[in-house]
């Protein structure tokens, strides 16, 4: 939004305001002017606003040349022009558009404000009602550029649109500029310079978007620390408990038997032949409790060769 001497304006394009560039103020000359972006096909609509200045105003929106009336403001409030009147209720809207190859033969009497959307604010006294402005001729499109593919004002397909009033206000300047002057002068403009937002970027009057970048995470390996030789520490008086065993074995021979009790335990002997010499061999049969196997206590007589 533009503001200078208790006024703003801003256009409006799908219903929000477009960003503003570059914003520049002409004290001397009464005018703030700007860039703004825009895109081929885009309706827009102008806005502007007396902060409650207390003096009646009228307004002129000139469009790459071509002038449309505005509205009248009665010493505050906000008013808009989206489009320019084709018949007593109709209207056809402001859109931008781009420049076909068919058109790239040179313009004739191209106007200085090419390129740009003017609002001009003049203060006025209204003086007494006189007949409407007569409907002025719609052109298809207003003189631009003389190369393809940039962008200048059109109009867009008619629609209906309130009904025109029969009549409107004389007027004469609120301060006139010079005496006698019967043609109120410009209280404050503001310039609206329009161009595709690709050709804004590659002038840097919009600054380009920075690209964000994935945060790298460094990769950690694994760090070996030195081993550091503790000193033991030396306490008496400690032992280290001993434990219970779960059970006790006793060989006899090559084999490992369990220990039995004497109730567990039984005997048994058989007699060798008598033509060999005897030995006696004793051994554990053990006495499976699981099964309900009995192991024995064997006697063997055996014969042993080679004993004398």
């Amino acid at each position: 939004m533009l503001t200078h001497r208790g006024f703003s304006a801003w256009i409006v394009v799908d219903g929000e305001a477009l960003p503003e560039y570059l914003v520049a103020v002409d004290s001397g000359a009464n005018k703030v002017s700007c860039w703004i972006p825009s895109e081929d096909g885009q309706a827009f609509t102008v806005f502007w606003k007396d902060h409650g200045g207390g003096v009646d105003t009228c307004a002129f929106i000139t469009l790459d040349g071509f002038v449309v009336p505005g509205r009248f403001l009665l010493g505050k409030g906000v008013a808009f022009r989206r489009g320019v009147r084709a018949s007593k209720d109709t209207e056809r809207p402001f859109i931008f558009q781009k420049v076909a190859e068919t058109e790239e033969s040179p313009a004739k009497n191209v106007s200085k404000d090419m390129g740009m959307i003017t609002l001009r604010i003049k203060q006025i006294d209204r003086v007494s009602g006189r007949a409407a402005n007569p409907i002025q001729e719609v052109p298809e499109a207003l003189l631009r550029k003389t190369r393809s593919g940039q962008l200048r004002i059109g109009f867009g397909n008619e629609s209906e649109d309130y009904e025109q009033s029969p009549t409107t206000w004389s007027v004469k300047p609120h301060n006139p500029a010079a005496p006698g002057a019967e043609t109120p002068s410009t209280y404050v403009s503001f310039v609206f310079r329009y161009r595709s937002r690709e050709f804004l970027e590659s002038q840097g009057i919009i600054p380009q978007a920075k690209i964000q970048l994935p945060m790298l995470v460094p990769k950690l390996s694994p760090v070996r620390l030195p081993l550091v030789n503790m000193p033991l520490l030396e306490v008496s008086g400690l032992s280290p408990p001993k434990r219970k065993p779960r059970f006790s074995l006793t060989s006899v021979g090559p084999h490992r038997l369990r220990q039995r009790s004497k109730e567990t335990r039984r005997t048994t002997s058989f007699k060798a032949p008598t033509d060999r010499r005897e030995s006696t061999v004793l051994g554990f049969i053990p006495f499976d409790e699981k099964t309900g196997r009995e192991g024995n206590l064997i006697k063997v007589e055996q014969d042993i060769e080679g004993w004398s």
